[in-house]
């Protein structure tokens, strides 16, 4: 029997290095079901964040990231609720990561869904 899916998160950080994959993957080590590692991957200088499931450490990871924000690095994490039917943006840019959220109705309206 397949678990529901109530959270899915995406997100990106580019430029990355190995060091930085490492330790965001080290964020979500232990806290995500077996299987899950993979959520974080490199491709090239571009860091992948793509997860659906039941939990995903959010906090853990942006701490993760936070600590090697640097101003040529941007990105964001995006993280949608599917329980409360809400999306979360974290946005890495100048060195910061400025957050915000929305109902998914207004995403889907303003997307043209």
């Amino acid at each position: 029997m397949s678990q529901p899916v109530l959270l899915k998160v995406y997100g990106s950080l580019h430029p990355a290095d190995a060091e930085t994959r490492d330790a965001v993957a080290g964020a979500c080590e232990g806290r995500m079901p077996a299987g899950q590692e993979e959520a974080v991957t490199l491709e090239g200088d571009l860091l992948r964040i793509s997860f659906e499931g039941l939990y995903f450490p959010v906090e853990e990871t942006l701490a993760a990231v936070a600590a090697r924000l640097t101003p040529e690095r941007t990105g964001r994490l995006d993280v949608l609720d599917l329980e409360a039917w809400r999306l979360e943006r974290h946005v890495f840019a100048n060195g910061r990561i400025s957050s915000g959220a929305a109902p998914l109705n207004n995403v889907l309206e303003f997307s043209g869904h």
